[in-house]
């Protein structure tokens, strides 16, 4: 699917062009956003737009990390976009130049969505102002979702602590497990997008406005708050997994010496009955009268002194 916001000739914000009106009106100021598109219109955004084409080769890996390219005329960013919903990455690639701004992705993102329809639906927004308005809404929309995620990730870590006592020691391991995936997933995501920000910010062949120098300059700030949430959370989440690791063992370890205890006990006795278990022709206690209850009484005291013994040295103490 491809998207395009412009104006027209009487300056009027425009959104239900298609590529070929864009090329024959020869727009100035635009967004072109591509989402899932076919392979035919991938061509036909390479054909009209060269400079696309040249990052082309970016597009069609999927970087591990976000990058940086630039050129005479704009530069290219490739980063990793969280969803906010299910909190897996995406790919998001922008050309972005003094008059134009494209973006690509293969998934449909709710940022760059809701950045759609809050440009089309703003009475006070102009279209000179793309794409450099554009581009400091979407940076805003991302950061705002990345908060509101680990924000959200917080939530569940201190529920996660408060319901510790009512929830199995694996369970809570897993979901522990799981949290901390989810947090070092975003930082696989935003820390690399700061040394992104910071090369724009410091690159001379990129001109920025001092007002969007100064944004980039707080999308940084809070890109790095970010980063500081997330490595709190990661030792909150530790201490949490090595609290319950701890938990476990010593529960296992409790178990161990329970199974000890009755063990020990019985090994006396065992060995008794084992004797007495013998098939030996001549065995003068079997022709005791009260022999039987001699051996039970016997076995009983050794039970009972052992148990005594074991309670003691505070075997049984929780």
């Amino acid at each position: 699917m491809i998207r395009i916001l412009t104006h027209d000739q009487q300056n009027q914000l425009v959104s239900n062009w298609d590529l070929s009106k864009l090329a024959s009106a020869a727009s100035d100021n635009f967004w072109l956003d591509i989402s899932a598109a076919t392979e035919e219109e991938r061509e036909e955004v390479k054909h009209l737009f060269p400079e696309f084409d040249r990052q082309n080769k970016l597009v069609q890996k999927q970087p591990n990390r976000p990058q940086l390219k630039l050129f005479k005329d704009g530069y290219s960013v490739s980063m990793r976009v969280i969803s906010p919903n299910t909190l897996k990455t995406h790919e998001l690639y922008l050309y972005v130049s003094e008059q134009k701004l494209i973006t690509f992705h293969r998934k449909n993102l709710k940022a760059i969505n809701d950045v759609w329809h809050e440009c089309r639906s703003d009475p006070q927004f102009q279209p000179e102002h793309i794409p450099e308005e554009i581009l400091r809404r979407l940076m805003s929309r991302l950061i705002d979702q990345y908060i509101m995620a680990v924000n959200d990730l917080e939530d569940q870590i201190d529920e996660l602590d408060l319901n510790a006592k009512n929830e199995p020691i694996h369970k809570l391991n897993r979901k522990v497990f799981q949290l901390r995936s989810q947090l070092l997933g975003f930082r696989r995501v935003i820390a690399p997008l700061m040394d992104v920000i910071h090369r724009i910010i410091g690159s001379a062949m990129i001109k920025t406005s001092r007002d969007q120098e100064l944004f980039l300059r707080d999308i940084n700030e809070n890109l790095s708050r970010l980063t500081h949430m997330i490595e709190s959370n990661l030792e909150i989440t530790s201490d949490i997994r090595d609290s319950y690791l701890s938990l476990t063992t010593y529960r296992m370890n409790r178990i161990m010496q329970t199974l000890t205890v009755i063990t020990t006990i019985f090994m006396p006795l065992t060995f008794i009955v084992g004797i007495y278990g013998m098939n030996f022709a001549y065995m003068p206690e079997l022709d005791l009268q009260y022999g039987y209850f001699i051996v039970l009484g016997v076995m009983a005291v050794i039970a009972l002194i052992m148990f005594y013994w074991f309670r003691k040295k505070g075997w049984f103490d929780k």
